[in-house]
């Protein structure tokens, strides 16, 4: 059987089973903004639980003269932060296919095959392999990545079979 492969951007594939009618990959620079518009929700949110342990490291310091449990303060704050942005990008994107900043965005992530969300453990997939994508800084892997495929995928998106389209 031949002609255009799904999800091609070279010419209008025909729409996954029940996506919208009106279906268009995402432009990667869609799909930044989203994730700045995610970020900084986030870390609003991260900031509001951890102002009281930076509260309590900050009178600790001015009380004993002494830093040496920073890490203990910090480290599980990381741990905290990482649950958080993965507990919040699969919940989302899991159940709806939208975060709050892919909804201002009007951008959406479904499966291929489908078209419909994916799943809460394809989601988790997908956004553990953010840590790759993120490599070596800044997502410069995930970009490359994405403008390596005709589906814009990152790695997250390749394992999970799943595009970010227009919504």
């Amino acid at each position: 059987m031949s002609g255009p492969p799904p999800f091609s951007t070279s010419a209008t594939p025909p729409p996954p089973l029940n996506a919208p009618a009106n279906y268009e990959l995402a432009g990667l620079g869609t799909r930044f903004v989203a994730a700045i518009i995610d970020l900084v929700l986030l870390l609003v949110v991260a900031a509001i639980i951890f102002i009281p342990f930076v509260l309590f490291y900050a009178f600790s310091i001015i009380a004993t003269g002494s830093a040496w449990y920073v890490r203990t303060i910090f480290g599980p704050f990381e741990g905290v932060l990482f649950l958080l942005f993965v507990i919040y990008f699969t919940f989302y994107e899991g159940t709806s296919g939208q975060t709050i900043g892919k909804r201002m965005m009007h951008v959406k992530v479904v499966r291929v095959p489908t078209g419909q969300p994916p799943s809460l453990l394809r989601a988790l997939v997908r956004n553990l392999l953010r840590i790759i994508d993120w490599l070596p800084v800044l997502y410069i892997l995930g970009f490359l990545v994405s403008l390596l495929n005709s589906r814009r995928q990152r790695l997250g998106d390749l394992v999970a079979d799943t595009v970010v389209i227009r919504s």
